[in-house]
């Protein structure tokens, strides 16, 4: 860091003492002190900058204390940093990996994926700022990491990282392929014949990977392994495991795509169906089940996008249970363009009506919107639940998850005749991991009878269906807001 003036650097001197005898002879104790004091705790904010050390050759860098400017460390690695406004999070990204963070908050989302931090991110005079540690976790996606000696920072390529072993389980419920040795949540692509698993940080192969029946063979480059699956096999989930850490891709058979329009946009559209099996969902007053009318809603409003010519895919076509995060699963694997979860609401109280539109966010938007949150998780193990209750959700999607709400909610309210209830937002596990815009629509309440009887109606249903495919079709067409830069006044280097 920068060497202290030597005007302050005095305060320390031995010799200052004796200058202040005669001072605090004279009764100015009390002054003199104040001065002294004043100055000691003035002593950690004088250091603004340091000088980084990087294979391009040195650059100053704001820092207080022992925080670093993380957007300049970021752009000195050579990615591009953007502020979105909406959500009040950067976004730092190359043409392989993007990263997402706020200022306040413990956690990032990588490639997609959320990973905690080793302790918070802060704004200090106008610069987003973290501690070392933090600071590395930011870095690494991108190959970097950045050390200290001796107060001297200094930004190095990483290299080597965990080594990791693949190997085919099976199992009667099925066969996975589990890799060990990593404790990362990969952001997992599965495409036709292949798997691929984007690690947040590089990763070695212990040893190669043996072909067998299921797995043909394996390709790591730097941050991703792409797995290849024989003919006829397709991923069916993927998740992390503990003590020891390690990840699992759970495999299954194949299953051919929904049908497709003659005249397609290229959009697809994946819809889901709340609730079913032994969960129900709510319950009106002459027995009309949430688990029913989301199934016939969601097939009407993919008959209409396809008549539209979208493509539509449903998550459960029967009365069949499928977790929440199976749910989004499907829709990550089919790279859809957008997913919308169908629901139907209840409340205590009984007069409530009209349709409730809802997008992604850690908090509530208010504690109706809470409730509703924890009446859609009810199905999820708790650990899934806490997982979702983050500072940081959705950054990528987050304004078009917004757009699509908005979209869909006033083609609702004008069907319904309603005043606009406004999009809300709650932490639904069943959004958690989309990584496209998505929503989840609550059509009506069930638990006012009047509402309930027409939920129930078949043409009801379909005027319903109609007006969800409209405003999804509005989203897909409407043009695609640029990505904000980073605005004036915001924290830069």
């Amino acid at each position: 860091m920068r060497a202290l003036p030597l005007a302050v650097a005095s305060v320390y001197s031995p010799k200052l003492g004796e200058r202040l005898v005669p001072a605090l002879r004279h009764g100015a104790m009390r002054k003199t002190t104040f001065v002294i004091v004043a100055l000691m705790l003035t002593l950690p904010l004088l250091a603004a900058a340091v000088t980084v050390t990087t294979p391009e050759g040195p650059s100053e860098v704001f820092a207080r204390g022992e925080l670093f400017d993380v957007l300049a460390l970021l752009r000195l690695t050579g990615a591009d940093v953007e502020f979105a406004a909406a959500a009040g999070s950067y976004s730092a990204g190359t043409a392989e990996h993007q990263v997402q963070f706020t200022p306040g908050g413990a956690l990032a989302v990588v490639d997609g994926r959320l990973n905690p931090l080793p302790g918070p991110i802060r704004l200090v005079d106008g610069h987003v700022v973290a501690a070392q540690a933090t600071v590395a976790a930011l870095l690494a996606p991108f190959g970097w990491t950045m050390r200290v000696a001796a107060g001297a920072p200094e930004l190095i390529r990483a290299g080597g990282g965990e080594r990791i072993e693949v190997t085919v389980v099976r199992a009667p419920a099925g066969t996975s392929l589990v890799v060990r040795g990593t404790k990362q949540r990969p952001r997992v692509t599965a495409s036709q014949g292949a798997v691929a698993l984007q690690f947040v940080a590089p990763v070695t192969l212990g040893r190669p990977v043996v072909p067998e029946a299921e797995l043909l063979g394996a390709e790591l480059h730097d941050t991703t392994l792409t797995l290849r699956l024989a003919p006829g096999v397709e991923v069916a989930s993927s998740y992390p495991l503990d003590d020891p850490p390690r990840f699992v891709v759970r495999l299954g058979t194949a299953t051919p795509a929904a049908p497709v329009a003659a005249k397609g946009t290229g959009s697809l559209v994946v819809l889901d169906p709340g609730h079913g099996g032994d969960d129900q969902g709510a319950k009106g007053p002459a027995n009309e089940l949430e688990k029913d009318i989301t199934v016939a809603v969601a097939r009407a409003t993919a008959a209409h996008l396809q008549a539209a010519g979208v493509t539509a895919r449903l998550t459960r076509d029967g009365d069949e249970a499928v977790s929440l995060t199976d749910r989004t699963a499907l829709a990550n694997r089919l790279q859809a363009s957008v997913f919308v979860s169908i629901h139907a609401n209840a409340s205590v109280a009984r007069g409530a009506h009209g349709a409730e539109t809802y997008y992604m966010s850690a908090d509530a938007s208010d504690p109706q919107a809470a409730q509703a949150a924890e009446r859609e998780n009810a199905s999820a193990p708790a650990d899934t639940v806490q997982l979702i209750l983050w500072d940081l959700a959705h950054v990528a999607n987050l304004n078009n998850s917004a757009r699509l709400a908005r979209s869909v909610q006033e083609k609702l309210n004008a069907l319904q005749g309603i005043r606009d209830r406004g999009i809300r937002q709650a932490p639904f596990v069943v959004l958690t991991g989309a990584t496209m815009p998505s929503t989840l629509v609550e059509v009506g309440f069930l638990s006012n009878a009047e509402e309930a009887a027409r939920l129930a109606a078949h043409d009801v249903q379909d005027q319903i269906a109609a007006a969800l495919a409209e405003g999804i079709i509005d989203f897909l067409r409407a043009p695609v807001p640029e990505a904000s830069p980073t605005p004036a006044g915001t924290p830069t280097p």
